[in-house]
């Protein structure tokens, strides 16, 4: 088996390998915006007596984790073809997406798993999915009333043409507590603009301004042909953000334009958002939970490295048995609110009091607050462990729900 990257005229093959996995196969020609939507420099293949067996996508993202962003490859577009299953495919692929990471300089990562206890033995952590809740267009119609006393603004253009503007405003407001609905977790693309239209060629954006400032936006599709029943035609939200209750109220109030048009609007929010406290005579809603997300470090230095965490200095050995640059010994402590991360060498390591030990998956699970820290010392993913420094992560290292709409 041999694991490689793709060259331009691959991407066809790379293509039919997604329609097999993912979609209806067709043997007709694909447009080629299909194909400029692939990036040869982000595909990993493992190959198999000279042909392509199976393949993954590594996206390069920012992502916001504890209000730092860091790099963060996604793992997406994973597939084999049935004949080469059960041969190590992707655990060939993972083990040298991780090396590529390193490389580029990516201390984390997330993917939506196929089957969640094979990532798991890659190192991943489990972490909480998205709710999408579908709510009766009528309940929104009380936001129709509401006086505009904060100047806003509302637009709607194509999806195709606001990744620099969704970008900007997630980076200018990532960093402040402003961003809702929760901003742990969430990613900004890096992609290229051909990935961005093939993506988003039959959305829509509504950007609402102050000052001619975007304050909230939301991408969203739109399915209210003539001959569906009314109770079928649906707005279906992709990803949204505001930056205060009045820019959430203007973009309700804009969805609740729709009345005459529309039965429904389908929303991704964090779990523990109270749906209902914005809604009038709602009723029982629909709601369904994504797949949940799962999350990685790569790197350990970079992941916990100026994360805004005020804490006493502690110690801890690790083992990641697919990244050994992880294995060894590492002191955290805080300096001024953000944490500075020192791997010790061999000879350092004999006179140092360790604290506790843990996993890959203890330490991604502790870094994105995918569990509490008594779940993970149940699991056994971190062991070792006194009292104090239990009290003292517990602490510092609170769970988080993570909050990212955007599927890749």
């Amino acid at each position: 088996m041999k694991i490689r990257k793709i060259n331009n005229n691959e991407r066809l093959e790379i293509l039919k390998g997604d329609l097999y996995a993912y979609s209806r196969w067709t043997n007709q020609d694909l447009p080629r915006s299909h194909l400029t939507a692939i990036n040869p420099e982000e595909v990993l293949v493992a190959e198999i007596d000279g042909k392509i067996a199976a393949a993954l996508q590594c996206f390069s993202f920012q992502q916001s984790i504890r209000g730092s962003l860091k790099a963060m490859g996604g793992i997406g577009g994973v597939w084999t073809y049935p004949e080469y299953r059960n041969q190590g495919c992707v655990k060939a692929l993972m083990k040298s997406a991780f090396l590529d990471m390193r490389m580029q300089g990516i201390c984390v990562s997330m993917l939506a798993p196929f089957k969640e206890s094979f990532y798991a033995s890659l190192g991943y952590a489990i972490a909480n999915p998205t709710h999408e809740i579908t709510i009766p267009i009528a309940s929104l119609a009380h936001y129709l009333k509401l006086s505009n006393s904060a100047h806003l603004t509302c637009e709607r253009i194509p999806a195709t043409e606001v990744k620099d503007i969704l970008s900007n405003f997630l980076y200018e407001n990532l960093r402040s507590p402003l961003l809702l609905p929760h901003s742990h977790g969430v990613a900004i693309t890096n992609f290229t603009y051909d990935q961005w239209w093939h993506l988003h060629r039959q959305k829509l954006c509504v950007l609402v301004k102050r000052d001619c400032q975007p304050v909230a936006m939301a991408i969203y599709a739109i399915d209210s042909g003539e001959n569906l029943p009314i109770a079928d035609r649906q707005i279906e939200i992709s990803s949204i953000f505001w930056t205060d209750l009045a820019s959430r109220d203007r973009l309700l109030h804009f969805f609740a334009s729709h009345r005459d048009q529309i039965h429904q609007v389908k929303i991704p929010l964090p779990l523990n958002t109270n749906i209902h406290g914005w809604l009038c005579d709602a009723g029982r809603l629909e709601a369904s939970i994504t797949a949940p997300w799962m999350v990685r470090v790569v790197d350990i230095v970079g992941a916990l490295h100026g994360l805004p965490i005020a804490c006493e200095p502690f110690t801890f050995a690790i083992s990641d048995p697919h990244c050994h640059w992880n294995d060894g010994v590492f002191g955290v402590h805080s300096d001024r609110g953000s944490l500075s991360v020192k791997r010790y060498g061999n000879g350092e390591v004999w006179d140092l009091a360790i604290d506790f030990c843990a996993t890959i998956a203890g330490i991604s699970a502790l870094i994105y607050g995918t569990q509490s820290i008594a779940e993970s010392i149940h699991k056994q993913w971190i062991t070792e462990i006194s009292a104090t420094t239990r009290e003292r992560l517990e602490k510092c290292f609170t769970p988080c729900l993570i909050y990212n709409p955007f599927k890749f």
